[in-house]
């Protein structure tokens, strides 16, 4: 079991308040007495960061170090003492310590550096899990990503993926589509069968025919053997047609009738030959929409609506973005023999202000030039394409465009105090309003520089 933090109090009075003070940030606290519960607790749970009062000659100091980040080196330990000294911080940081701080008056100030230290274990066990599939070699793509929206979508793709019924799934470009249709399928009782993704939107109505349903010797000019089309090529498996939206009318009318009766007829052919296949259709349009302009047959969208499965942007989830870059770093330093192993705050701060049309695949293609670029360990504002510079002075200096626009970032925090001001700064209805949880909400306030009082 995992919980958020433990807080180590010996004397029950110098961290009297910060418990209470965490759960208000929205996260789940465990408190302690004594080196014994310390231990117990230890036992029989793992936690993102532990906070300890002790005194410089305390003894447990060390020993609770080495337990913890024996045991798990992705918890990170904040120490805090009245006696701090500068060389006592820099042999409990040696030691795999997080921070050693004096004690502050009011345990509200620990916040802000308990909150960086869960960040940056959260993150560490979510790369710890994915170097643990990639080792591993495990077939099941990796859907990255820990906030709210990524945990019901992976919450929806749990409870569907059994079913064996047909699956819309609908997102931007670039948002994973063709992952979460993978993962699907490796969840479903087909999954030892085979997966086939065709674009749909890249063959015309006659070369799709042919794509889809095959075709049989002489049935024109060059089919000099019979082909067998990819709904066959799948039977008993999974199918995904992407870019569903892109389909011409007339081949509609095709596939509708295919999943009506589950058979197809090859191009040239007249027999019809049954097929068992498991059909999911992705696509970036507005299916509805398009049904309403004519675009797309109505009766085809109900056969394919049986469950959807709508994919977020990467701008709907922020707080992802920190994981996706590590990630990325590690694959691409892996790929060119690179040294890269992290980024600056600057350049992750512009990165999480962005809005990113193209997605996570832009985000890929971003870090991927980066860490070509990047001739140290650590990618820099400079190793970004030029259009980030001009975001980065923009926000710097907090100015306005000639036309009144401002940085993405900066509209952002003038929307969190707009929203806190309405609701009387209650940081739950904030959070409700704004569509984020109440540890997202801290986080940001944090970031922009808001008081949290």
């Amino acid at each position: 079991m995992r919980g958020d933090v433990l807080v180590v109090d010996k004397d029950n009075d110098s961290l009297s308040g910060l418990p209470a003070v965490l759960r208000e940030a929205g996260l789940q606290v465990t408190h302690v007495k004594n080196h014994d519960e310390t231990r117990a607790t230890l036992a029989q749970m793992d936690f993102s960061v532990v906070v300890a009062a002790l005194e410089e000659h305390h003894a447990h100091k060390q020993t609770l170090l080495k337990v913890i980040k024996g045991n798990t080196p992705e918890t990170e330990v904040v120490l805090v003492s009245r006696t701090a000294t500068v060389d006592a911080a820099v042999r409990a940081m040696q030691m795999g310590a997080y921070n050693y701080l004096s004690l502050p008056e009011n345990p509200a100030d620990l916040v802000i550096v308990i909150q960086k230290a869960f960040e940056k274990s959260q993150l560490q066990q979510e790369l710890l899990e994915l170097r643990h599939m990639i080792r591993g070699q495990q077939a099941m793509p990796m859907l990255i990503g820990k906030s709210a929206k990524m945990q019901a979508l992976k919450r929806e793709i749990a409870r569907v993926a059994p079913l064996d019924c047909t699956v819309l799934i609908q997102g931007e470009t670039g948002t994973g589509k063709e992952m979460v249709a993978k993962m699907v399928h490796r969840l479903s009782s087909r999954s030892n069968k085979r997966f086939l993704a065709v674009n749909t939107g890249a063959f015309n109505a006659e070369l799709l025919a042919n794509e889809l349903f095959g075709h049989e010797q002489g049935a024109y000019t060059g089919a000099q053997r019979t082909k067998a089309g990819v709904f066959e090529a799948t039977h008993q498996g999974t199918l995904l047609l992407d870019e569903i939206g892109e389909m011409p009318l007339g081949m509609q009318v095709q596939l509708l009738r295919v999943l009506q009766e589950r058979t197809v007829v090859r191009v040239g052919g007249t027999e019809e030959i049954p097929v068992d296949v498991r059909l999911m259709a992705a696509t970036h349009r507005d299916i509805e929409k398009e049904v309403e302009r004519g675009r797309f047959r109505q009766d085809l969208f109900y056969r394919l609506n049986v469950f959807t499965l709508k994919l977020p942007a990467l701008r709907e989830r922020v707080d992802d973005i920190p994981l996706f870059c590590h990630y990325f770093i590690e694959k691409f330093a892996t790929t060119f023999k690179k040294d890269v192993t992290g980024m600056d705050d600057e350049v992750l701060g512009i990165l999480m202000a962005h809005s990113f049309p193209g997605n996570v695949r832009e985000l890929e293609n971003l870090i991927e030039r980066a860490v070509v670029l990047c001739d140290g360990s650590t990618i820099e504002l400079r190793h970004l394409p030029q259009e980030f510079h001009k975001a980065a002075a923009m926000t710097q200096h907090d100015v306005q465009t000639d036309e009144g626009l401002l940085p993405l970032a900066e509209m952002e925090r003038r929307h969190i105090l707009k929203v806190l001001e309405h609701v009387h700064h209650s940081k739950g209805q904030a959070a409700k309003i704004l569509g984020i949880d109440r540890a997202t909400l801290w986080r940001k306030l944090q970031r922009y520089g808001i008081e949290a009082d």
